[in-house]
């Protein structure tokens, strides 16, 4: 499917929701997205569903009612002292189309207007996109589940 990006901003519907107000079906289609891309498509067998969901924030992006993108924000306490901002996903397709920045700027406002700082473990690949946002190294680099990862911190 070729998709028009800028028809496509257009379509695009955002939705900010604590884990207690989804579903069942719709909490199943956010780990189905997660788990396509953390386990399967990056081969990673982990435990994808943890502890963790019930007490945050998740962002969700769809398109003509599919879910394309997703993300989860902690309040501080639950993942680090800080807030964080953690599985970040995009659907394969609607890669390379800014969405993943557009993604990470909505939970930066959100996070922004709540806590002074953001702290996450990316994936060591993705350094330069988040220092594009602010965040800077904190750690050296770890293996979390056979992939290179580093803390990154945002403060403002």
């Amino acid at each position: 499917m070729a998709l028009n990006p800028e028809t496509l901003r257009n379509e695009l519907v955002w939705r900010w929701r604590h884990f207690a107000v989804f579903s069942g079906p719709e909490w199943h289609r956010v780990l189905s997205l997660r788990t396509q891309i953390f386990v399967v498509e990056q081969t990673c067998p982990y435990q994808e569903v943890d502890d963790k969901d019930p007490l945050c924030w998740h962002l969700e992006l769809t398109h003509q009612g599919a879910l394309i993108g997703t993300l989860r924000v902690s309040p501080p306490g639950v993942a680090y002292n800080e807030c964080s901002i953690g599985r970040v996903a995009i659907r394969d397709d609607y890669r390379g189309l800014g969405l993943g920045r557009d993604l990470m700027d909505m939970a930066l406002a959100f996070c922004d207007a709540r806590w002074p700082t953001v702290r996450l473990s990316a994936q060591a690949y993705l350094q330069p996109f988040y220092e594009s946002l602010d965040f800077a190294v904190t750690s050296e680099p770890y293996l979390e589940d056979d992939i290179p990862h580093i803390e990154m911190l945002r403060s403002r």
